[in-house]
């Protein structure tokens, strides 16, 4: 019985390497290899097709990041302006309707490099099948943003009102700063 349960363990990690291998070779081809659709692209048989409307929305997304410089701003006025996000509807027919936008959704649209025709694995950069919604002047200026101090950007969001006591007011209980 321990000899067939090892060989069933060796078989196991044998498949799961073998599964690993190929999805690294799909994408070393710069092919699509499946997960949650994104916005601007619609799946059809293994391959993304540019989706217009929702291409728009992302080129939107992007030239609005590029003026205020910040992700939360930035869900806070797609969600006003009523703009949605992705819906879609899984292989087993549950539907996905759209979500409301926040800062970690919007924050995954402007670091996502499908959008420059782009397929990554790991640390890896290929090429992609697919056509890309973004150039890579618009896309470079985003990520300048990003390699921007996010410490003092986040500071420079919430130093809007001036307090006295800030730093050096803390709890008696559990010495965080209030």
């Amino acid at each position: 019985l321990n000899i067939l349960l090892s060989f069933a363990q060796f078989e196991r990690e044998i498949i799961g390497e073998r599964i690993r291998d190929k999805i690294a070779a799909a994408k070393k081809k710069g092919k699509y290899t499946g997960g949650h659709p994104i916005l601007g692209y619609d799946s059809i048989k293994a391959k993304l097709y540019v989706n217009a409307d929702e291409a728009k929305t992302v080129q939107h997304i992007f030239r609005r990041f590029l003026i205020l410089r910040s992700p939360m701003n930035l869900a806070r006025e797609l969600n006003a302006e009523g703009i949605k996000g992705k819906s879609w509807t899984s292989a087993k027919g549950k539907v996905h309707p759209p979500r409301p936008w926040n800062k970690q959704s919007v924050y995954s649209i402007l670091n996502n490099r499908k959008y420059l025709g782009e397929i990554t694995h790991f640390d890896k950069i290929y090429p992609g099948e697919h056509e890309a919604i973004i150039d890579q002047k618009t896309w470079d200026q985003a990520q300048e943003i990003f390699s921007e101090n996010s410490h003092s950007r986040a500071k420079q969001s919430r130093c809007k009102t001036p307090s006295i006591l800030k730093g050096i007011l803390r709890c008696g209980h559990c010495d965080s700063s209030m």
